[in-house]
C-alpha cells in the first residue's frame, strides 16, 4: 500500500483495515479502533439533526484553523490537521451506523457501561417527528420500504418501538456518565448559536461568536439540500438517491 500526501489524514492502522480486512470485518475492527481512540462521543438515533450538526461543526472548524474548505469532521481528519480539533466519533450506538432502520427493539441493548467514563454529548428529537422523518427516509430516499407511515410506525423492526426503545436505554443511562452533554433537536433549530457555543465549551474551547454564526448560515437547510446535491462533501451516505 502506498501512502502518499493526497490520502485523508487518518491514523495509519485504519489504513491499513480497509487495505488488507474484508469490508465487514474492517468496518468492525474501525468501529473498535474509533470507540478506543475517540476524544468524544456524539451520540443520537438516526433523523436527529446529528449531520446537521456536524456540518456545522465542520465549518466551524475549518473557517477557525484555516482548513482546506469542503472538508467533512470525520473522526480524526481534522485532528491530525490541527491538535486542537478533538476526536469525536459521531454514532448510532448500538445500531451500527448502516442498519439502523432495520433494527428490531429486542437487539437494543441497555448496558452503555462503556460510556460512563467517556465524554459523550447525547443529541435527542421528539420521537414522533423522528419515525415520521425515518419514514421518508425508508419510502423517498432508500427506497426500501413501500408501507402506509400508519404501517411503518407500528412495523415491528425499525418502528417507533425501536425508538423508544433507544431512547429509554439512554435515558436510564445519564445518571452514569460522568461527563453528559445533553442537546436537543427543538433546541438546536430554534436557537443555533446557543447550541454551538454548549457544544464547544463542553469541549473544552472558546468559542467564536462569529465564526459559529457564519457556520450557521453556511448549513441553512437550503444550503444542506444542495450541498447533498451536488455532493460536495463527497460522502455516499450525504449524497441524495433522488435529487428532486
Amino acid at each position: 500500500m502506498q501512502v502518499t500526501r493526497s490520502m485523508k489524514p487518518e491514523d495509519l492502522p485504519q489504513r491499513l483495515f480497509k487495505a488488507f480486512l474484508p469490508r465487514k470485518t474492517a468496518n468492525r475492527v474501525n468501529r473498535w479502533y474509533k470507540f478506543r481512540r475517540a476524544d468524544y462521543f456524539l451520540v443520537s438515533y438516526p433523523k436527529c439533526g446529528r449531520t446537521w450538526l456536524r456540518a456545522m461543526m465542520s465549518k466551524y472548524y475549518v473557517e477557525r484553523y484555516g482548513l482546506p474548505a469542503g472538508t467533512l469532521l470525520d473522526f480524526s481528519n481534522l485532528h491530525y490537521q490541527n491538535r486542537e480539533i478533538p476526536r469525536i466519533f459521531f454514532t448510532n450506538d448500538v445500531l451500527n451506523d448502516v442498519l439502523q432502520q432495520i433494527v428490531p427493539p429486542e437487539v437494543i441493548s441497555t448496558d452503555k457501561s462503556d460510556y460512563y467514563n467517556r465524554n459523550v454529548v447525547y443529541l435527542t428529537r421528539d420521537p414522533r417527528d423522528v419515525v415520521v422523518s425515518m419514514y421518508f427516509q425508508r419510502t423517498r430516499r432508500d427506497r426500501n420500504y413501500t408501507g402506509t407511515l400508519q404501517d411503518f410506525i407500528h412495523n415491528d423492526v425499525g418502528g417507533l418501538d425501536t425508538i423508544l426503545r433507544f431512547y429509554n436505554a439512554w435515558a436510564e443511562s445519564f445518571p452514569r456518565i460522568e461527563n453528559l452533554l445533553l442537546l436537543k433537536y427543538e433546541e438546536m433549530r430554534a436557537d443555533p448559536n446557543l447550541t454551538m457555543e454548549r457544544l464547544f465549551e463542553f469541549m473544552g474551547h472558546s468559542p467564536d461568536r462569529e465564526i459559529i454564526q457564519h457556520a450557521i448560515d453556511a448549513c441553512s437547510f437550503e444550503r444542506m439540500q444542495k450541498m447533498e446535491r451536488d455532493n460536495q462533501f463527497n460522502r455516499s451516505w450525504l449524497k441524495a438517491e433522488d435529487v428532486n
